[in-house]
């Protein structure tokens, strides 16, 4: 009964479609927010990085890669390769600030950030849904391919 449920409202366009938006803007909003944190305390950030041994001036280009990378990612737009670069971000990232599992809370930071890399290999595997840009350019596509094998005789 639970298979049935599941498979009918995962294979429902109307009913899928919203679950997967949802999932891109929930995944994003993490990198967004954190990337605009980023922005705003640069200097604290920078301090952050030297302490681990990795040079402060990359902090912008974690910030571009978070909010760029995560507004791509909530609209759905280049879907498969943003959630591509956001998985790598969070393998190395915590891979160098968060390896130290002798510090409180670091495992747990770790296998968050890993659990959040398996999120975006989900995504890259199905894809972003109907409801984003992606689906919408392949819609027009398709719709311009077929307008050009079957034109509309003129009157």
């Amino acid at each position: 009964m639970e298979d049935k449920f599941m498979n009918a409202m995962l294979n429902d366009a109307a009913l899928g479609g919203p679950l997967l938006l949802i999932g891109r803007v929930f995944m994003a909003a993490v990198f967004v927010v954190f990337g605009v944190n980023k922005a705003v305390n640069t200097p604290q950030i920078q301090q952050y990085m030297a302490l681990h041994h990795v040079p402060g001036q990359l902090v912008y280009l974690t910030i571009a890669v978070q909010i760029g990378f995560g507004v791509l990612v909530a609209l759905g737009y280049r879907t498969r390769f943003a959630a591509l670069m956001l998985a790598g971000f969070c393998i190395i990232a915590t891979s160098l600030f968060h390896a130290d599992f002798s510090m409180p809370g670091e495992l747990s930071h770790f296998l968050k950030d890993f659990a959040i890399a398996g999120g975006f290999l989900f995504m890259i595997a199905k894809g972003p849904g109907p409801l984003s840009v992606d689906a919408h350019l392949m819609r027009v596509r398709k719709r311009a391919k077929l307008s050009a094998l079957y034109p509309i005789r003129g009157v």
